[in-house]
C-alpha cells in the first residue's frame, strides 16, 4: 500500500548503515529508498563525526608537470623565504635583460610598483617591468600574482600605468614567463604559467 513502509527495505537499509557504514546518499543509490524515509530509518544509527568528515573531503587533483628541476634550484641549501625568492627572481630577470643588451635600473621612488625600469634598444620610452616569483598552486601549475600591496587595506590589482610587463620567475625550472599589460586583461588576481609565455622576451624587445 502506498505510504506504508516496506519492512524488508527498511531492514536492508539499516543493515547497510550498521554493517557497511554507508552514507544516506549511498544507501539511496543502492536501494532506491526515498531519502525522506531513510532520514527517519537511520536516525538511530548515525555516522560518526570522523566518517562524515571523511566523506566531505575533496580528492586532491594531481599537480601538472611543470618541467625538469633546474641546476639552480638544486643549489639552494634550504627552502627560500619570501624575501629571498623575490631577490632571486629580480636577479634572474636582470641577468636576462643584460643578455639582451637592455639597461635596467631600480626605481628611485619609495612605494613605486616597478622593479626594473628597462631601457630597450630601439624603444623611445622606458618600460616598467614588474617581477614576481611564481607561487605554488593547490592543484595545477604554479601562478604569478598580479596584485600588489594597498597598505592597511590589504591588496589590490595593479593599475594601468604601474607596469608595462609582468615577469614571473620559476626557480624550479629556471624559467621566466613574460606577459604584457594587455596579456593580463581579464585576469583579476593571478595568471597561470604557460608555455606560450615562457622566455617571451621578444614582446619586450618589440618583436
Amino acid at each position: 500500500m502506498r505510504g506504508v513502509p516496506d519492512p524488508e527495505l527498511k531492514a536492508r537499509c539499516i543493515t547497510l548503515r550498521v554493517e557497511k557504514r554507508m552514507s544516506l546518499r549511498e544507501i539511496h543509490t543502492v536501494t532506491g529508498a526515498p531519502k525522506g524515509s531513510l532520514s527517519t530509518w537511520l536516525k538511530d544509527h548515525p555516522l560518526t563525526d570522523a566518517e562524515r568528515t571523511a566523506r566531505r573531503k575533496i580528492p586532491k587533483v594531481p599537480k601538472k608537470d611543470r618541467g625538469v628541476e633546474s641546476h639552480l634550484h638544486r643549489l639552494a641549501l634550504k627552502p627560500l623565504d619570501k624575501v629571498r625568492k623575490a631577490q632571486v627572481a629580480e636577479a634572474a630577470v636582470l641577468l636576462r635583460l643584460s643578455l639582451f643588451g637592455v639597461r635596467a635600473f631600480g626605481s628611485v621612488f619609495d612605494g613605486d610598483k616597478t622593479d626594473w625600469v628597462a631601457l630597450v634598444p630601439g624603444r623611445a620610452t622606458p618600460l616598467k617591468v614588474q617581477v614576481k616569483s611564481v607561487r605554488e598552486s593547490s592543484h595545477g601549475l604554479p601562478v604569478v600574482p598580479i596584485r600588489c600591496s594597498a597598505g592597511r587595506s590589504g591588496s589590490r590589482r595593479y593599475a594601468k600605468g604601474e607596469m608595462d610587463f609582468l615577469v614571473g620567475y620559476d626557480l624550479f625550472t629556471d624559467t621566466a614567463y613574460v606577459w604584457s599589460w594587455e596579456d593580463l586583461r581579464g585576469h583579476k588576481a593571478a595568471i597561470t604559467i604557460c608555455p606560450n609565455a615562457a622566455e617571451r622576451w621578444d614582446k619586450l624587445m618589440g618583436g
